[in-house]
């Protein structure tokens, strides 16, 4: 057990707003004590991942060709890139080469398909999330 600073702000309704800065990735559990005492649901379990820097890039960037008005991007674990089409209602996957793997969707209002997937997209694990 050890402590690390934090800030606490006050959101002047009886409730607080608590950021904390994790020093390590993996498992850890964080109390949140008022006057040596654990608040209601302390300890919370936090899972803690790394940061990836996409400042620093391992090869020169590519250009994806073909796409019209691309909107929003984001990246797998494994460096697979999915990048929304606002035109071809559906996602493109590429791999971190640059080489097209996939697309997923088309139009429509069914199961994988798009009205227009261009209020944001993530990927956690296996799973992608389109809004």
């Amino acid at each position: 057990k050890r402590s690390i600073e934090c800030q606490v702000t006050d959101n002047n309704d009886g409730t607080y707003f608590v950021s904390v800065t994790p020093q390590q990735s993996g498992q850890h559990k964080l109390s949140i004590t008022i006057h040596g005492q654990d608040i209601q649901g302390s300890p919370f379990d936090l899972s803690v991942v790394t940061q990836r820097d996409y400042t620093k890039f391992k090869r020169p960037v590519q250009t994806i060709t073909g796409i019209f008005r691309p909107r929003y991007i984001a990246f797998s674990d494994n460096g697979d890139m999915f990048l929304t089409s606002y035109s071809d209602y559906c996602i493109h996957v590429y791999d971190s080469s640059g080489k097209k793997k996939t697309t997923i969707g088309s139009r429509g209002s069914d199961e994988l398909q798009f009205e227009s997937p261009c209020s944001g997209i993530a990927v956690s694990g296996e799973v992608v999330y389109v809004a």
